[in-house]
């Protein structure tokens, strides 16, 4: 069984898929399965998707028939998933080398913690750098301002799995914010955090 199982949802993302593979598969740490759904794409999507995978067999590719949302195609990945850990990637973000790495050593190291998130470089769709996001790290100062706004970015998380399926998936409900409700639900129980390390670059694009 995989240590890691990285998650990612695509719609009609292949100007953005191949950094972002990339960037999975180019991590320090390797023992993981990296779960892409296509979410129905119409674009070339799927087929970038399949020659990642002939080329690294620890892509498994889920294809869904018809268009299903974010939500309810990150529950049908968690669904298949092995990994004890799960990590979140969006298809038009980039992950850096060390991410895995750090934020594994970090839940094997600190038990009472069930979910753990990074700073990041907010980027724009010509890559570049368009400032800086530090969000809090300890997990009291995290669930203070948990009710003030969502001081996680979705892409930088990683969650113990065993935590996700008690706590029940994300909210199929929520069209959008489906990862805010969750860590609400999440921080009622365990403790939670954010690295102090930049590990992702976050894509903002004008649509």
């Amino acid at each position: 069984m995989p240590k890691v199982s990285v998650i990612m949802s695509v719609y009609n993302g292949s100007i953005f898929l191949d950094p972002v593979i990339d960037s999975v598969l180019k991590q320090t740490f390797s023992d993981f399965e990296f779960i892409i759904i296509d979410d129905a794409s119409t674009d070339s999507s799927l087929d970038i998707i399949s020659n990642c995978a002939l080329k690294d067999q620890r892509i498994k590719i889920i294809k869904n028939d018809q268009n299903l949302g974010l939500t309810k195609s990150l529950n049908k990945a968690i669904k298949q998933s092995e990994g004890e850990y799960l990590a979140r990637i969006d298809v038009d973000d980039i992950c850096y080398p060390e991410r895995l790495e750090k934020q594994v050593n970090f839940l094997d190291t600190n038990h009472s913690h069930a979910l753990v998130g990074s700073w990041a470089e907010i980027i724009n769709d010509k890559n570049d750098v368009l400032r800086t996001v530090k969000y809090p790290t300890n997990s009291n100062d995290l669930k203070k301002d948990l009710i003030k706004y969502n001081p996680f970015l979705h892409s930088s998380i990683m969650i113990r799995k065993k935590v996700l399926v008690e706590v029940g998936l994300y909210d199929e409900d929520f069209l959008f914010s489906q990862d805010y409700e969750l860590y609400f639900r999440i921080a009622k129980k365990y403790d939670i955090a954010n690295i102090p390390s930049i590990l992702i670059k976050y894509r903002e694009i004008d649509n």
